[in-house]
């Protein structure tokens, strides 16, 4: 009975085999001298007009802007009217003292500023903030050329140096 069983099931799986092989590649019919009824896609894409219902795939929309044309134009950006007040919670601390020029801080430029009430001037602080400016990444009081200089406690100022009556700050630009 098994036997019986087990013959029905190959001959069932051969002759699946002969079905499916029959329906595979087109190739295999015109290499044996058949006539294939396969129409090459890309000589009829070729011919067809653009957006026509023969063209396979999706069609194209004639108004889409293009990537490829090298002499297109490009198209300026909104015009948007100039800012005229910049909203309280966007502002910066207002900081008093004299503007000098700037000093690389551990992330970028940062703004030198001499707070008043000392005689110091921008060519006595600047030669300070550009040796201390990199050091203010390790968070500790540092000593530059006889100023005092660590992290400061004020609002918007990064770091402060002083000496004496004279002091100044690193501030984000």
């Amino acid at each position: 009975m098994h036997l019986r069983r087990t013959g029905t099931l190959l001959c069932a799986a051969a002759a699946l085999t002969v079905v499916l092989g029959a329906c595979g590649d087109s190739d295999s019919s015109t290499a044996s001298g058949g006539s294939s009824s396969a129409v090459d896609t890309t000589d009829v894409a070729a011919s067809a007009a653009p957006g026509s219902s023969s063209t396979p795939g999706p069609a194209l929309d004639p108004d889409a802007p293009s990537t490829t044309d090298p002499n297109a134009e490009a198209v300026p950006g909104p015009q948007l009217p100039p800012a005229t007040a910049v909203p309280p919670s966007k502002q910066g601390p207002n900081i008093v003292g004299t503007r000098c020029d700037t000093a690389n801080g551990p992330e970028g430029a940062l703004r030198v500023v001499v707070f008043p009430g000392g005689s110091a001037g921008c060519d006595v602080v600047m030669p300070v903030a550009k040796k201390y400016g990199p050091m203010i990444s390790t968070g500790r009081n540092q000593t530059v050329d006889g100023w005092s200089c660590g992290p400061s406690q004020s609002a918007g100022v990064l770091a402060k140096c002083t000496r004496g009556s004279d002091s100044f700050g690193l501030i984000p630009q």
